[in-house]
C-alpha cells in the first residue's frame, strides 16, 4: 500500500508544474497545457466575478489575452487544495 504524500511533498509537486511556465502565457497556450477549450478561458474573462476568478488574471496586451501564470498558480491552489496531491493516498 503506498503511504500518502506530506504536505512538503504535494508544494514541491506543484512547484515542479508551474516553475515550468512563463509569467504570462497566452489563453490558446494555458487552455492546450490544462486541456480546456479556449471558450473556458474566455468564459472566465467574461463571467469572472462569477465564478470567483481572481481580477488581476487577465492581460490584454495588443489584442490579445494573456493569462498571468502566478494568479493562475494561486487561484488553482485555492480551488483545488488537493490538486496536486497523489492519487493513491488517502
Amino acid at each position: 500500500m503506498r503511504a500518502g504524500l506530506s504536505a512538503a511533498s504535494k508544494k514541491n509537486q506543484q512547484d515542479e508544474f508551474f516553475d515550468n511556465l512563463k509569467g504570462w502565457m497566452r489563453a490558446q497556450d494555458v487552455a492546450r497545457k490544462f486541456g480546456i477549450s479556449i471558450q473556458t478561458i474566455y468564459s472566465w474573462k467574461a463571467k469572472g466575478k462569477l465564478r470567483n476568478v481572481p481580477d488581476d488574471l487577465f492581460v490584454k496586451f495588443n489584442r490579445h489575452l494573456y493569462i498571468r501564470t502566478d494568479v493562475l498558480r494561486r487561484w488553482i491552489s485555492q480551488q483545488n487544495p488537493g490538486a496536486f496531491s497523489d492519487p493513491g493516498s488517502t
